[in-house]
């Protein structure tokens, strides 16, 4: 009897560790929510956000417990996760476990189906087939935002939001990802799709929404673990050979940071999903404060508006076709 009674209590006690675990994750959340630093630097540059963070196209539901939310986010982190996920949206209304064995085993997907499956995110229909909760779901492009957004707040203590549409921007369309961090307005376009799926126009999108919204710091973060060289660095040189001129690429070069990371002038930067998304922005956000701020005179100060581009651009382009941020030099 008294063995009956204990495991009650420990039965018991499981319950509260796991309702604490929520409510926790769910003042977590909370703290880290509030977009009103973000939309302010833009408001500051005299745009205004009239949508942000669409829940409709997400892989997951719009119920979803913050609890669950954190349990994805940090699935999300894992490649082959990821992976998976695209290939339960191209099959979406039935797959099964082989389905979706293309990149990691059948061992591994069964365990990332049964974490879907306990969230509520995918069903199983007890014939060994499963379907997405959301349906229909057209591309893990916006989940893929909505990863890097979550990202900014919890490993950055910053603000941010995805999806992002404003008013009056000569580029308009929609902003992947724009956040607040270190009291700097970070523009993040987002790709999912492979190198091979990036087209020369949607480099040139990401230049002049950089002129529309002037951040201090520019990310094109493709998921893949795929040579950046190859592809969209090659893009980047001609796109800054379109702005700048024969002379783009002394003026203006695409550098290897590190690795496949490479950046323009330390504050823009093309990031890949090669060993690590998190350390790869972490490099990126460390390598700006470190040479990026010292080319505003000072390491450590918090850049005036507007910022990068006329400290590092204006003396040189000054009587030029216009800089990498074309709006602030004209």
């Amino acid at each position: 009897m008294k063995l009956q009674e204990a495991l009650r209590e420990i039965q018991s006690l499981k319950k509260k560790v796991r309702s604490l675990t929520k409510e926790i994750e769910s003042i977590k959340a909370a703290s880290t929510e509030d977009p009103s630093s973000v939309e302010k630097m833009l408001r500051m540059r005299g745009i205004k956000v009239f949508r942000k963070n669409p829940t409709e196209c997400l892989f997951f539901p719009p119920d979803f417990s913050p609890f669950y939310k954190t349990r994805f986010y940090e699935m999300m982190k894992k490649y082959s996760f990821r992976l998976v996920l695209r290939d339960m949206i191209k099959f979406q209304d039935r797959f099964r476990i082989q389905d979706l064995t293309h990149y990691c085993s059948s061992k591994v997907v069964q365990g990332y189906c049964n974490l879907l499956c306990e969230m509520g995110a995918i069903i199983k229909n007890g014939k060994g087939k499963y379907r997405t909760r959301v349906s229909p779901l057209y591309s893990f492009g916006p989940t893929l935002e909505w990863f890097i957004a979550e990202m900014f707040k919890r490993e950055f203590a910053s603000p941010s939001i995805y999806g992002v549409s404003v008013k009056n921007t000569p580029s308009g369309g929609d902003y992947d990802v724009i956040a607040s961090w270190n009291q700097r307005l970070i523009y993040v376009e987002v790709k999912s799709s492979p190198p091979k799926g990036v087209e020369q126009n949607e480099i040139s999108t990401f230049f002049s929404r950089m002129d529309d919204i002037l951040p201090d710091v520019a990310i094109l973060f493709n998921d893949t673990q795929l040579k950046m060289k190859d592809k969209l660095v090659v893009m980047f040189e001609e796109e800054l050979g379109r702005r700048h001129g024969r002379e783009s690429k002394t003026l203006h070069p695409v550098e290897r940071l590190i690795e496949e990371l490479f950046h323009v002038h330390n504050h823009i930067f093309i990031v890949n999903s090669k060993k690590d998304v998190v350390e790869n922005f972490q490099i990126c956000l460390k390598h700006y404060l470190r040479y990026g701020d010292m080319m505003h005179g000072n390491q450590n100060s918090n850049p005036p508006f507007p910022s990068g581009p006329e400290a590092l651009l204006g003396r040189r382009l000054k009587g030029g076709k216009g800089g990498l941020y074309e709006g602030v030099l004209k």
